[in-house]
C-alpha cells in the first residue's frame, strides 16, 4: 500500500505544482536578459489595462514555439511596482551584471526599482516631470546613463549605483531628440538615430557618446537607410551588428522595410537589408520587445495587424541571425554553448513560414499567479497528506516553474 500511496502523492502534487497558464496579449512591457532568462515586466493587456506582471522565459534549455514554453511566474515579487506600460525603460547593471534596474514613469513621477537576482523589487528613488526614453549601463557596471528626450529636459542623467547619487551629464552639447541607445562593445553609447516631430526616428546619423573622455561623435551612415519610424526595437548581435525591427510610419501603419542591419565594425557605420522571408502575419510590428540570445533574436508580444485591426500579441517569435546576410524566422530554439562573437555554434531551427497562423483565445494572465489547484477531494488521510506535503514544498520553494503554452488567435490573412 505504501508504494501506491507514494505514487498517488507524487501524481497529485505534480498536478498542483506544474499547472499551466496561458500567456495573454500585451504591449509596452520591458524585457531584460540576465542569467539565461528573459525577464518580462508590466505592459498593457486587454482594454489597455496596465499591469505589473512579472515573469521570465528560461532560455537555458531548448524549446519550440508550437509546444510549451518554460515560463516562471514571479508576479508576487513585483507587487511594489506601479502598474505601467510604455512608460518604463530597463537595463542590467552592477559589477556582476546581476541586477535589473527599472526606470518607470507613472503620471508625473518616475521611479527607480532594482531587482537583484532571485530577490524582490526594491524602490530606490523617484523624480518629478521626466519621461525617460533609454537607459544604458556602462561597461564595468558602475553607472547608468538615462536619457530624457522630452521637450522640457533633453538631458542625460547619470546614476552611480554604488551610492545612488544622481547627477546630470555636464555637457551642453547633448543632441536633441535622440533615439534609443545601445552600448557598443568598446564601451561607447550609440543613439541609433534622431527623432523628428518628437516621435519618428531618422537613421541617417548615429550619435555616439564616449563615456571615458566625455565627447560626442555625430556619424553619418552609409548604405540602405531604413525608412523613418517609431515604436521599433534595436538590438546588438554577437558579431557587432545592430538590428532594427518593426515600427510604424507617420500614419501609424507598419513600415515596409521591417528589418534593417547596421554594421558597426566599419569606420562609417553601414546599413543593409538582410535576406529573410516575409514577416509572419502573427508577428508584432510595434510596442514589442526584442532580445538577442546567442544566435536568436527573440521578439515578444506587442501589436500585430489582422486585416485592418491592431491586436495585442500573446506570441513569442524568433529570428535566427547566425548568418550575417541571411536570416530565418524559426520556431525551435537551441541554446548556444558559448556567446562570444568569435565562436560559431550550430543550432537546429524550424523555419516559420510567413503564412503561419495561430488559433484559440487567451484566457488567463501571468499576473494572476499560479493556476488554480485541482479541485475535488481525494478523501480521508490521503487528502491530508497531500495538503501538508504540498504546503511544505511551497514553503521551501517560493517560485514554481510553469510550462506555459502560447495562446493562439485565429488570423484572417
Amino acid at each position: 500500500m505504501s508504494r501506491y500511496s507514494i505514487l498517488f502523492f507524487v501524481f497529485f502534487s505534480q498536478l498542483i505544482i506544474t499547472s499551466s497558464y496561458t500567456l495573454v496579449g500585451r504591449k509596452g512591457h520591458t524585457a531584460s536578459y540576465m542569467d539565461n532568462k528573459i525577464y518580462f515586466l508590466g505592459g498593457a493587456i486587454e482594454n489597455y489595462f496596465e499591469t505589473n506582471d512579472f515573469f521570465y522565459l528560461d532560455v537555458s534549455k531548448p524549446f519550440n514555439l508550437d509546444s510549451t514554453l518554460p515560463i516562471v511566474d514571479l508576479s508576487n515579487d513585483a507587487r511594489k511596482i506601479h502598474p505601467h506600460s510604455s512608460s518604463g525603460v530597463s537595463t542590467i547593471c552592477g559589477p556582476n551584471k546581476d541586477t535589473i534596474f527599472l526606470i518607470c514613469g507613472v503620471s508625473k513621477d518616475s521611479f527607480f526599482y532594482r531587482f537583484i537576482n532571485n530577490k524582490e523589487w526594491v524602490p530606490v528613488i523617484s523624480f518629478d516631470n521626466v519621461q525617460w526614453s533609454s537607459a544604458v549601463c556602462n561597461k564595468n557596471g558602475s553607472y547608468i546613463y538615462i536619457y530624457d528626450g522630452s521637450v522640457i529636459h533633453d538631458e542625460i542623467t547619470i546614476m552611480d549605483i554604488s551610492s545612488w547619487n544622481i547627477f546630470l551629464l555636464p555637457d551642453l552639447n547633448i543632441p536633441n531628440y535622440l533615439a534609443p541607445a545601445i552600448l557598443l562593445p568598446d564601451g561607447r553609447i550609440a543613439y541609433i538615430g534622431k527623432r523628428i516631430d518628437d516621435l519618428w526616428v531618422n537613421f541617417r546619423n548615429i550619435y555616439i557618446y564616449d563615456t571615458i573622455n566625455g565627447t560626442w561623435i555625430n556619424m553619418s551612415t552609409s548604405g540602405i537607410e531604413p525608412s523613418s519610424r517609431a515604436l521599433h526595437t534595436a538590438v546588438l548581435t554577437q558579431d557587432d551588428l545592430i538590428i532594427i525591427y518593426g515600427g510604424v510610419d507617420s500614419q501609424f501603419l507598419p513600415v515596409p522595410d521591417q528589418i534593417s542591419v547596421l554594421d558597426t565594425k566599419v569606420d562609417s557605420f553601414t546599413w543593409s537589408v538582410p535576406n529573410i522571408d516575409p514577416v509572419p502575419s502573427s508577428a508584432p510590428f510595434r510596442d514589442h520587445t526584442a532580445t538577442i540570445v546567442g544566435n536568436y533574436m527573440i521578439i515578444a508580444f506587442g501589436e500585430y495587424r489582422n486585416t485592418t485591426n491592431d491586436i495585442f500579441s500573446d506570441q513569442i517569435h524568433m529570428i535566427d541571425v547566425s548568418e550575417k546576410n541571411n536570416y530565418m524566422w524559426v520556431k525551435s530554439f537551441t541554446p548556444n554553448n558559448t556567446y562570444t562573437s568569435n565562436t560559431t555554434t550550430e543550432s537546429t531551427s524550424t523555419i516559420e513560414p510567413a503564412s503561419a497562423t495561430k488559433s484559440a483565445n487567451a484566457t488567463e494572465s501571468p499576473g494572476e499567479g499560479l493556476a488554480a489547484i485541482i479541485g475535488g477531494t481525494t478523501g480521508g488521510i490521503a487528502t491530508v497528506i497531500i495538503i501538508i506535503s504540498v504546503s511544505y514544498l511551497l514553503y521551501r520553494r517560493k517560485r514554481t516553474v510553469i510550462y506555459a503554452p502560447q495562446a493562439k488567435h485565429a488570423i484572417n490573412c
